[in-house]
């Protein structure tokens, strides 16, 4: 099974969780799902299963290393993908030639709200012997349904948010990534990836396609 991208402490800059919460039975499978079904959409299957596989690699090299009390070297395609996960800072030039450091937030912020999301929907619908049913707390009030769909909707424009990060991040370092923004997202069929941002689900852009990198093209770093 591909690794997870995120754990619970991932969550602790973004969005609070009680301490006490089971991570193996309450918040993983949320995080799994945002991966597979939200994060592979967004980034299209061809970046997404690249990624996966290189993030799956560095782990595995840094654990043997660790083993070995040695130092890893990742290759190069693993501290792209490493970079386009966790973030960073890189040299951006302006069309006057001047440079700054932008920061990249990484898709860890992306997928902490993709999976909040989910979980503040499902977290309270418990499977019992019984049917279905929703828990009930003492000296506190339960939110309504409504309430509930609003803190997932902006859990859900949060990650949008930071999303339009990743985008940037691709375009401005399209020497790597333009492979994928060209090869996978340009006339890509279907509602769901249409760039006049109406979609099916959750409700988040798709990486902007060809003719956005096009229009950056002048923008990138040289």
């Amino acid at each position: 099974m591909e690794p997870l991208l995120i754990t619970k402490s991932d969550f602790i800059p973004y969005r609070n969780l009680t301490v006490n919460m089971d991570d193996s039975k309450r918040l993983e499978p949320f995080i799994l799902e945002a991966q597979r079904i939200d994060l592979s959409n967004l980034l299209g299957k061809r970046l997404y299963f690249d990624m996966m596989a290189n993030i799956a690699s560095y782990n595995a090299g840094v654990a043997a290393a660790d083993a070995a009390s040695t130092t890893y070297t990742p290759t190069t395609d693993e501290q792209w993908f490493q970079k386009l996960l966790t973030g960073c800072g890189y040299t951006y030039t302006w069309p006057d030639r001047s440079t700054t450091t932008k920061i990249y937030a990484g898709l860890k912020p992306v997928l902490v709200y993709l999976s909040y999301a989910r979980f503040v929907r499902s977290d309270n619908v418990r499977s019992t012997q019984s049917g279905f049913v929703k828990k009930t707390v003492d000296f506190a009030t339960q939110v309504s349904d409504k309430e509930i769909q609003a803190v997932a909707s902006r859990a859900e424009a949060d990650a949008n948010a930071f999303f339009t990060g990743t985008e940037d991040f691709m375009a401005d370092n399209a020497g790597y990534f333009g492979k994928y923004i060209t090869g996978e997202y340009q006339g890509r069929p279907g509602d769901a990836f249409k760039r006049d941002g109406k979609r099916t689900g959750t409700r988040l852009s798709a990486i902007k396609g060809n003719t956005y990198l096009h229009d950056q093209k002048k923008y990138l770093i040289r």
